[in-house]
C-alpha cells in the first residue's frame, strides 16, 4: 500500500476528525479511501450521463423498457 501526504485546510481537517469521532470512519485513512473510491465512482456515472446526453442528439438513445433492460445496459457498461 502506498503512503501519501496531503495538505488541508485546518477547517476541513477539524471536520474529518468528527467523522472520525462520530465513528463513521475508523481512521483518516479510511476516510479518505472511501471517498476517493466515491469520487471515482460519480465521475463513471458522469461519464456515462455524457454519453447519455450524445447519443440522445446523434439520435442513437434506446429505450429501456424493463429492469432487465436496464440491468442489461449497465452490465454492458461495466465491461
Amino acid at each position: 500500500m502506498a503512503t501519501i501526504n496531503i495538505s488541508l485546510p485546518s477547517q476541513l481537517k477539524a471536520q474529518a476528525d468528527e467523522l472520525i469521532r462520530k465513528g463513521y470512519f475508523a481512521s483518516f485513512s479510511d476516510l479518505v479511501r472511501t471517498a476517493l473510491r466515491n469520487a471515482l465512482a460519480e465521475s463513471r456515472y458522469d461519464a456515462w450521463a455524457k454519453e447519455a446526453v450524445a447519443e440522445y442528439k446523434a439520435g442513437k438513445a434506446i429505450v429501456l423498457k424493463t429492469k432487465k433492460d436496464i440491468d442489461d445496459y449497465f452490465r454492458s457498461k461495466m465491461e
